[in-house]
């Protein structure tokens, strides 16, 4: 596939960015709050993590996410865009040493989105009726030039650091105009509805996330929602392709993994410490999971750390 001049030179800048970290392959951190930027030249394996909103444009080769039971595939001047907290499962798809992955990430701050939406005319999509439809929190667009050049904005002020604390919020606000003008702008817009449904199961995620080693009750979560329990469970699952309850068993399973590694904990001391009640369904459903079980994960890091 090929693609214009502009996508050359963009291209060619972040991999000069790259270059200048003295950095091979993974995901970076950049001087500027809330973007990334990512290279791989080989396919990897599956990365299990937690996406926030965020929107993550690839400039060349591909990859591919699983939420729930969703599997989505992006590529080259496609990008991603996530508009609540989901926990997924990614792989770079596509990706060589003379041809390496590359993306760039940023940071979607809801707040100002809202800000902007209410400033955007919906005449085309009444209020009234962007609360009444629900879809799922992520999807796939394609890049256009708008968004292109706001890319390559945000790389010339990597080179000129001096000038990101005024340029920056101006350029991620142009990105958020294109987003919400975009096809998918309603799933953003939405979030803007004090009483939309998207709105609403955000909080619920909120709740989760936040005491997700918890007994769930689904009563108070659909409270907290505004919907019946039956109402709830079917917007939930719409909006992050999961139930409630696979939402909060995906959070502990990857907070238990990360406290069997980061503080060395044991598989039954990492249950117990994320909610779990027995350690003997807390291995099977890890292992579901991440194709390993407990023991073996660690066995794996001890081979790669002796020490």
């Amino acid at each position: 596939m090929t693609f214009g001049p502009k996508h050359a030179e963009i291209k060619s800048g972040l991999v000069s960015c790259l270059n200048d970290q003295g950095v091979t392959d993974g995901v970076f951190e950049t001087a500027i709050d809330g973007v990334m930027i990512m290279r791989e030249t080989r396919p990897t394996g599956l990365l299990h993590m937690i996406y926030r909103p965020v929107l993550c444009l690839v400039l060349q080769g591909a990859k591919q996410v699983t939420v729930g039971t969703l599997l989505t595939q992006f590529h080259a001047m496609q990008s991603l865009v996530v508009s609540v907290d989901l926990p997924v499962i990614g792989r770079v798809t596509h990706a060589a040493p003379d041809a390496p992955f590359l993306a760039i990430s940023i940071d979607i701050d809801l707040a100002e989105v809202r800000d902007l939406s209410s400033e955007i005319e919906k005449s085309d999509a009444p209020s009234g009726a962007l609360g009444k439809k629900d879809q799922a929190a992520l999807y796939i667009e394609d890049v256009d030039d708008a968004m292109l050049a706001c890319v390559g904005r945000i790389l010339q002020l990597l080179n000129r650091p001096q000038a990101i604390g005024v340029l920056y919020p101006l350029i991620r606000r142009e990105i958020y105009f294109w987003m919400l003008s975009g096809p998918h702008g309603d799933v953003l817009r939405r979030l803007s509805l004090p009483d939309g449904h998207t709105r609403r199961i955000a909080r619920a995620i909120h709740k989760i996330r936040s005491d997700f080693s918890e007994s769930l009750r689904i009563e108070h979560l659909a409270e907290l929602a505004g919907m019946s329990v039956s109402s709830f469970h079917q917007h939930f699952k719409t909006v992050t392709g999961m139930t409630p309850l696979q939402y909060q068993k995906e959070l502990r399973l990857r907070e238990a993994r990360h406290l069997m590694g980061a503080k060395a904990l044991s598989a039954t001391e990492a249950a117990f410490a994320v909610g779990y009640e027995s350690s003997s369904q807390f291995s099977r459903e890890f292992a579901r999971l991440f194709g390993m079980t407990p023991r073996q994960i660690m066995a794996q890091r001890r081979a790669f750390n002796p020490n």
